[in-house]
């Protein structure tokens, strides 16, 4: 799925798109989110697997790319449990299948329809505030922006989570939340002002 996205296979056409005239510039077939987020997928897995190797002291006996990678992973997952450091292993994969799935799952960039399953799903997701942003855009809100998830973050509205690797990320329903909180705090500060004007 991630392979078909990055080329832009997923996406037949735009409307309008069919009438445009030769020389009108035309979006590169190739999706930079998709291929961020597969070469994330691969350089995880990867790094686990050569973290297996070196200090189990087995040899690689599986296929190049990513599946194959993964399904080595799958059968030495017992290897993969008594390596020192294997707890962090879940975090980090989950974080970048977590990736990998929402750059196969955006919808066109010019539609507003938003899945509400997708939405109660997503709240569970995490990411940086720039992956959050791209998330939640796709779900149809554009004013959680990265500077507006980074402001949230400097006010204290937001629970931090800590990855091995030292990555600061967040989750999507606490981010909506603490969003919703702070206009509602706002607008109650600028009802209280005008009530005291009028008073």
């Amino acid at each position: 799925e991630l392979a078909v996205t990055i080329t832009r296979q997923d996406r037949i056409g735009t409307p309008g798109s069919a009438g445009k005239r030769r020389g009108e510039e035309q979006p590169l077939p190739f999706n930079v989110t998709a291929s961020e987020a597969a070469d994330d997928l691969h350089t995880t897995l990867v790094a686990w697997v050569r973290h297996v190797c070196e200090s189990r002291r087995v040899d690689y006996d599986g296929r190049d790319g990513t599946l194959g990678v993964a399904r080595w992973l799958d059968r030495n997952v017992i290897a993969l449990a008594m390596t020192e450091g294997s707890g962090e292993a879940l975090d980090e994969i989950r974080y970048a299948m977590r990736r990998a799935r929402w750059a196969t799952d955006r919808r066109p960039e010019d539609s507003t329809w938003v899945d509400p399953e997708l939405v109660n799903e997503a709240r569970s997701a995490i990411g940086t505030a720039a992956d959050l942003e791209k998330i939640l855009r796709g779900m149809g809100d554009a004013a959680l922006t990265r500077k507006r998830i980074t402001y949230l973050d400097r006010v204290g509205e937001l629970k931090r989570i800590a990855l091995a690797d030292g990555t600061t990320v967040f989750e999507v329903g606490d981010v909506l939340d603490a969003h919703v909180r702070r206009l509602a705090s706002c607008r109650h500060a600028s009802g209280e002002d005008r009530e005291h004007a009028n008073g």
